[in-house]
């Protein structure tokens, strides 16, 4: 097939192939005249092999310029081509960047409102446990955050640094995820509080109820 009007490296490869056996037949032939010529007739027709052996010679040495222009122009048709095709994965790759970048950005008034709600619910402890800072939840958020997609990704987005267990490991303990993190602040923040009295519940997390004297 031509590209723009041109021959292939393969059609002319078919031409070369074509033009080595009648190189080939021509000197067997001149060799094969040249031991028995001896007439003015028999050194006319060598002359004229000889010509055309000439012509073939000069025609073989086009066809292998012509070969190797030809595979370099088809080599760099189809970069152009695996080019294009990146170019495409890269518009698409760059769309679904733009929708997470999206979907970032939505994420962030629920976090918004779980950071508040938290600021609100550590100022409205009365008294606060010594130990209640060790395990600061809004400070993990992120890291937390980070986990929930390690787990959720199958170990295809990294966790935290640091981080060893795979993903199946890590979501057996609660204490990694969002939900399960958050059910345990909730909880050490009722430490100080007299074991007569029901703790905070932690329904809105999806975790159980917490009492005091557990």
């Amino acid at each position: 097939m031509a590209i723009f009007g041109k021959p292939t490296a393969a059609t002319l490869t078919t031409q070369l192939g074509d033009v080595l056996a009648e190189i080939n037949k021509l000197r067997a032939a001149i060799v094969t005249l040249s031991e028995s010529a001896s007439t003015d007739q028999d050194h006319h027709r060598l002359n004229v092999w000889r010509s055309r052996l000439d012509s073939a010679l000069a025609k073989e040495t086009r066809l292998r310029g012509e070969i190797a222009s030809a595979a370099e122009h088809e080599r760099l048709v189809e970069r152009d081509k695996a080019f294009d095709v990146a170019v495409a994965i890269g518009n698409q790759t760059a769309q679904a960047g733009a929708e997470l970048a999206e979907v970032i950005a939505g994420i962030w008034p629920a976090v918004r409102k779980l950071i508040e709600l938290d600021d609100a619910f550590r100022a409205a402890v009365p008294v606060r446990p010594p130990d209640w800072d060790e395990h600061a939840f809004t400070r993990d958020l992120i890291s937390l955050i980070l986990n929930e997609m390690y787990v959720t990704s199958e170990g295809r987005l990294r966790g935290t640094t640091g981080l060893v267990q795979s993903p199946h490991q890590l979501a057996q303990n609660p204490l990694f995820s969002i939900v399960g993190s958050l059910a345990e602040h909730l909880k050490m923040a009722m430490k100080a509080r007299p074991s007569t009295h029901a703790a905070v519940s932690t329904s809105a997390t999806g975790g159980e109820a917490v009492q005091q004297g557990e």
